[in-house]
């Protein structure tokens, strides 16, 4: 069965698409079949994977939500990274930006995605994780990914700013999931460009452990801050194929079994398609 995964967050450059990207990688290079799905109208992952939304006859995940019989097998853009076979990736396109507008209008508009995945149920569990790629915002279209999947994952960085986004995420989210009478799928928090020599970062740290909402959902793998994640958007590779002796992949490995341990490994915790 398919276990799915959403990146989320309400604050920009917290680097969420960078974690969805190694988090693919690294179960990929695993040998499990991924499958990221870029929902994110600025479409940094669909680029990075080096794909051209403007091409002629490129279809993405804005043709999904436009259309509810449109064939997955027709979206899906198979094995971008030569070097991991099993990773695939519907993209996205700047157009999502008015795909927003259209289903916001919609009946059962945060099931769209649901509906659509159980009905192609056959062509999705030919995977064994599927990872969505978010832009920072409750968008309808992001709460598709979040009613979908069985974990919810919040990127967060250092500072005051992103602490606020992190407790208005769950604050909305949970209102959201009372409302749809869903069960609340948030699963962790990870934080991002950490520094251990940051009086910033420890003082975060410090503030994050005694907030006891947030402090049972942290991950304990902190992702440093570290110049090798610009050499994976150049070299269009995640960090898994750039350098595994730095610090940074070897948090972001840590951080994959943490996540999948808490979320699968534990009796009936986490949703599946």
């Amino acid at each position: 069965m398919c276990k799915v995964i959403t990146f989320g967050t309400l604050k920009g450059g917290t680097g969420k698409s960078t974690t969805v990207f190694a988090t693919a990688g690294i179960l990929s290079e695993r040998g499990k079949k991924v499958l990221i799905i870029d929902i994110d109208p600025q479409a940094n992952i669909t680029s990075n994977l080096g794909i051209d939304e403007t091409a002629d006859g490129y279809l993405g995940i804005k043709e999904i939500f436009e259309n509810e019989r449109q064939s997955p097998e027709k979206v899906v853009i198979k094995a971008p990274v030569p070097e991991l076979p099993t990773l695939d990736i519907i993209g996205s396109s700047m157009g999502l930006t008015s795909t927003e507008m259209r289903v916001i209008s919609n009946t059962g508009r945060e099931f769209l995605l649901r509906s659509y995945f159980r009905r192609n149920k056959e062509f999705f569990n030919n995977y064994d994780y599927i990872i969505f790629d978010t832009n920072p915002s409750m968008s309808i279209i992001n709460q598709n990914s979040f009613v979908v999947s069985g974990a919810i994952v919040i990127v967060t960085d250092i500072g005051i700013n992103s602490l606020k986004g992190l407790e208005l995420f769950v604050a909305l989210w949970e209102d959201i999931q009372y409302r749809l009478d869903l069960k609340n799928n948030i699963k962790g928090i990870l934080i991002n460009k950490f520094n251990d020599n940051s009086y910033i970062s420890k003082e975060f740290i410090e503030y994050c452990e005694e907030e006891e909402d947030i402090k049972s959902l942290l991950f304990k793998n902190y992702i440093p801050a570290n110049e090798k994640i610009s050499e994976c958007e150049l070299e269009r590779k995640p960090i898994n194929l750039i350098d595994k002796q730095c610090n940074v992949y070897k948090k972001y490995n840590a951080f994959v079994d943490e996540l999948i341990n808490r979320v699968w490994r534990r009796k009936n915790y986490g949703k599946q398609v």
